[in-house]
């Protein structure tokens, strides 16, 4: 695989306790054996277990991978964030991702005391992200002085390795989003939209989860079985859509109203049944080929794919028929 091509597999969403473990371990296990850059690990009120505490473990159950670690203002400190990314390289001698997000519940932002406004958050993420930068990056004393964080001769010791160094992924929609990656010199990710590779704006990164087999008769016979349509979860989703001010979420809802049959393979029933927070892409293995080439010819360098369920069947079924994919060509082989 071509070095500037990153993929990452997404940690798994869900509510049973045992599943959302086993579903990690599984993950990291196949994304692993099949040479993915390596794994997202969500944060927030909800999730079961630090993300920190889960990206050591997989650092030490792995023998390639690499956290791709969700980050929230309202959770860390950026010192905290620097001292923990700095360790963990230390320790592992592996490179971390920082997804550096805003969002969460609106009532987990009320439960955490946090009142500010949308855009606002994203002003705190840019100055979050600078504060975190300049701390890995040097070792002299560091004075910062921002609306949000303060600090006067603070130094983290010792440096990380050029190499090593942290790179930053920034999930949004939003135009607070969108000038807050661009002035932090960060990989914008966005949802795989309804016109696919037509539909990017500014940028490097794309979110969406695939189903595909041989044929494409046999893609959506096996996407059917994996997401069949459940009216309850659909109800939990618009329960849902009253608790987030996302802009991507409340989008995605709205093009998931409006497609009503999938074209061009992309299909929201996944995220309709509050299964996935992603569009899948469903087809076969050189339409799902083409579909990568043209979204990397558009400058996509870094794909987060989801993947269904948390068994481990499940997984092992579906990373190899994307490995499938991925080694049709040089350009995207794990």
């Amino acid at each position: 695989m071509d070095q500037h091509i990153r993929v990452f597999a997404t940690s798994p969403r869900t509510q049973d306790f045992d599943s959302y473990w086993s579903g990690i371990r599984n993950v990291a296990t196949f994304a692993d054996k099949h040479g993915f850059t390596g794994i997202l690990i969500f944060t927030g009120n909800d999730t079961h277990l630090d993300p920190w505490i889960v990206a050591q473990h997989i650092l030490h159950q792995t023998s390639t991978l690499s956290p791709l670690i969700a980050v929230n203002p309202i959770y860390m400190h950026p010192f905290t964030a620097a001292r923990m990314t700095a360790s963990l390289t230390r320790l592992f001698n592996r490179k971390t991702y920082l997804n550096m997000i805003t969002g969460t519940a609106l009532s987990s932002q009320e439960a955490m005391g946090d009142d500010i406004s949308h855009d606002d958050r994203y002003l705190r993420l840019e100055e979050y992200i600078e504060f975190v930068k300049k701390l890995v990056g040097s070792t002299k004393p560091l004075k910062f002085v921002g609306k949000y964080y303060q600090a006067n001769n603070l130094q983290l010791l010792p440096a990380i390795s050029a190499e090593n160094m942290p790179e930053f992924l920034l999930a949004g929609q939003s135009d607070a989003a969108r000038r807050v990656c661009i002035a932090t010199n960060s990989t914008g990710l966005q949802m795989l939209q309804p016109r696919l590779e037509e539909d990017l704006s500014n940028v490097r990164g794309i979110h969406f989860g695939v189903v595909t087999r041989e044929s494409d008769e046999a893609a959506w016979e096996a996407a059917r079985a994996r997401f069949p349509v459940n009216r309850e979860s659909q109800a939990v989703l618009e329960y849902s859509m009253l608790n987030t001010d996302s802009v991507w979420k409340r989008r995605l809802k709205a093009a998931s109203e409006q497609v009503v049959a999938a074209e061009n393979g992309y299909w929201l029933v996944p995220f309709s049944n509050y299964q996935a927070d992603c569009p899948y892409l469903v087809g076969a293995y050189e339409y799902v080929f083409n579909r990568l080439q043209r979204l990397i010819a558009a400058g996509i360098t870094t794909f987060i794919f989801d993947f269904p369920g948390t068994e481990e069947e499940v997984l092992e079924e579906e990373f190899l028929h994307l490995s499938q994919v991925l080694r049709l060509s040089g350009t995207i082989r794990p």
